[in-house]
């Protein structure tokens, strides 16, 4: 089994087609079939089901795709680590969950002269597959929102709480009320972005806003809000419902017709950084230094007191 052969397997499994994935590879498509071939005799097994439309993976191939990705993750890090090596320097991997960076722009911004020795590569994620990085090392942290108790597999430590609102349309009976008392809140529509990624954060802002089940108001989700936190304002200021917001990022992000209105009682979700056991010295300072951004004054981060114990304890599965 080659690593060249892995590329050309991974390229075939995510195009679905040998022909595109000959075009992504720059190859001819003869050749990309004959090494695939030969990684299937290696293996003994069929990785694709063929026919004349698709190649879709069989069982065997969804095994080894999903551990193709951890290899290649963790060479193309092997590169960047020994280059990074020779500038005297550690490169670490942080993925960022949606909605995040609105919090921890100044932060995040910092990573690049914040850490002595260490080189921080910063990219924005959907919650799962933020998770799902570090697991897989494809990442070394993440930051994501509230976790689901199914998540807590990692090593983690929340950063703080961050106060979400109610963002109202200008025309709704909430919106000159500088506070809206929840109960209030029973029977309209909350504009959420789809569950899947997010089942944490998705659960709490959900219970939060309709405490008294279901059935005192109604979800309405559209998939193509999954990445894009403008639009779900958007939403509401078209008349489509209500949404929570970040308070204090509301204003930032132009969208007109719209109020932000603090909740009573407050919503609050925990924001924590996450990375798996044994991770060394050089995530911990990545982690030290996150917890004392945090506490910035500048920062939109409440300090956070954990059941276990005071702000920055480690969380536990």
């Amino acid at each position: 089994m080659e690593f060249r052969q892995l590329r050309y397997f991974l390229a075939v499994a995510e195009e679905g087609r040998f022909n595109r994935a000959a075009q992504r590879l720059h190859i001819a498509a003869s050749s990309l079939s004959q090494q695939i071939s030969a990684l299937e005799r290696d293996l003994k097994v069929s990785l694709f089901e063929r026919t004349p439309e698709a190649a879709r993976l069989t069982p065997a191939g969804v095994v080894l795709a999903e551990r193709t990705r951890i290899i290649l993750a963790e060479v193309e890090r092997a590169r960047a680590d020994v280059r990074a090596a020779g500038r005297d320097r550690r490169r670490l991997t942080l993925r960022v969950a949606n909605m995040a960076e609105l919090v921890l722009d100044g932060p995040l911004r910092g990573l690049g002269l914040g850490i002595d020795g260490i080189e921080v590569s910063v990219s924005s994620s959907r919650g799962d597959d933020a998770l799902e990085a570090v697991r897989q090392g494809r990442a070394d942290a993440a930051i994501v929102w509230s976790r689901a108790p199914v998540d807590r597999d990692l090593e983690g430590v929340v950063l703080g709480s961050v106060v979400f609102g109610v963002v109202v349309p200008l025309g709704h009976r909430a919106a000159g009320s500088a506070t809206v008392p929840v109960g209030a809140l029973a029977g309209d529509v909350l504009v959420m972005f789809p569950r899947e990624p997010f089942a944490g954060i998705w659960d709490r802002t959900v219970a939060h806003f309709f405490p008294g089940g279901a059935g005192h108001g109604q979800v309405v989700v559209e998939p193509n809000l999954l990445n894009s936190p403008d639009a779900v304002l958007r939403a509401v200021a078209t008349g489509v419902g209500i949404a929570a917001g970040i308070l204090g990022t509301v204003d930032a992000m132009g969208v007109h017709g719209i109020a932000a209105r603090r909740l009573d009682p407050d919503l609050r979700l925990e924001l924590e950084v996450v990375w798996r056991p044994h991770a060394g010295q050089s995530v911990g300072r990545l982690v030290d230094f996150l917890l004392r951004s945090a506490r910035d004054p500048g920062i939109a981060i409440e300090a956070f007191e954990h059941p276990a114990g005071g702000a920055g304890q480690p969380i536990t599965a």
